[in-house]
């Protein structure tokens, strides 16, 4: 079995869809690339404002401001090779939806007007994508009634024709639209990193990404929390006689069967190969041991299996090494019964 410190590097891969700061193999983050180049996006579109002779004084400055910023945001991610911090994308998000409350509700720029529209649901993606349902969707919803209540009481609204209340309806409903479709894709792509393509499983990534909050959760409220890890034993006899077909079918019986029989909130996941490891929170050793021996006896093929029970203090990477230890325990002393 590969290192399990390896097993916890590496499954840190997911996090990528949640922006969180992750330096992998000398590169940013997604959510860095994206909000750096939205940004320097920005800060260049805003610089053609500069050319305008009917621009104020303080549009000028806020232009010069959102130019600057992004072009050093650019900087700073794409030459230095920076992480951004998570809150830097409610910021940013909040700090567009300000400047387009000012052009809609209280400025006469109607280029400017019609750009940060046309932001909006742009922006409603980047905060679905990033930040998930429960922050996206209020968040989404008070920057439109914010943005959408400057509009409609704006000089575009009310004295010119450049604006109407359908067109404002239009927009709201097509940047919700982007919302749910980030959001949907989100959800799709999220299940996809954390899923045994074969098994259905989580696989190692998205077990250590649920399993380290199950920890976390465990020693925040005080409660019990075992994990048993599995291996098959003589799976490389089933390959060989029945072919790699045979494997695949009967990893498949396998987890479906244990998936039957645990819990709903107890977590299953393929490490790699035939080995498989599964997580039981509330549960003390000596119950997870009756439910790891139950499952053993129904099982359609023999597998070896270690289990521990979390202390304090305890780190998933530890977690992990001790049921480790006591499944090849249990090899050894079966094998030694054998002989």
């Amino acid at each position: 079995m590969s290192s399990f410190t390896d097993t916890v590097t590496r499954s840190e891969g997911v996090r990528w869809l949640r922006s969180r700061r992750l330096r992998r193999s000398g590169r940013v983050t997604v959510f860095s690339i994206v909000t750096a180049g939205l940004m320097s996006l920005f800060g260049i579109l805003g610089a053609f404002e500069l050319f305008e002779d009917d621009i104020t004084r303080f549009e000028t400055y806020l232009s010069i401001a959102i130019l600057a910023v992004g072009l050093l945001v650019g900087c700073f991610v794409f030459l230095l090779k920076r992480e951004l911090p998570y809150w830097f994308g409610i910021a940013f998000i909040i700090s567009h939806a300000s400047v387009q409350v000012y052009y809609l509700g209280f400025s006469d720029e109607g280029q400017n007007a019609i750009a940060g529209l046309q932001e909006l649901p742009v922006m409603g993606m980047y905060f679905a994508w990033f930040y998930g349902p429960r922050i996206a969707r209020i968040g989404q919803a008070l920057i439109l009634v914010a943005v959408m209540w400057a509009a409609a009481g704006g000089i575009f609204t009310t004295l010119l024709p450049l604006l109407g209340i359908p067109n404002l309806i239009g927009v709201t409903m097509f940047t919700w639209l982007c919302v749910e479709v980030g959001l949907l894709m989100r959800k799709r792509v999220w299940g996809e990193a954390q899923t045994d393509e074969l098994t259905g499983v989580l696989n190692r990534r998205g077990f250590v990404a649920r399993a380290q909050k199950e920890l976390e959760r465990a020693s925040r409220y005080h409660y019990p929390l075992s994990l048993a890890i599995i291996d098959l034993d003589d799976f490389k006899c089933v390959n060989d006689t029945g072919g790699h077909a045979a494997g695949d079918d009967l990893l498949r019986t396998l987890t479906s069967q244990w998936k039957s029989l645990c819990r709903s909130s107890d977590l299953i996941g393929r490490l790699g190969g035939d080995e498989f490891v599964i997580l039981l929170p509330e549960s003390h050793l000596a119950e997870s041991e009756v439910v790891m021996g139950r499952l053993r006896q129904l099982a359609v093929h023999p597998w070896s299996w270690g289990i521990a029970e979390a202390e304090s203090g305890d780190t998933l990477e530890q977690l992990l090494q001790r049921a480790d230890e006591a499944m090849y325990g249990e090899k050894r002393g079966r094998s030694s019964q054998r002989s």
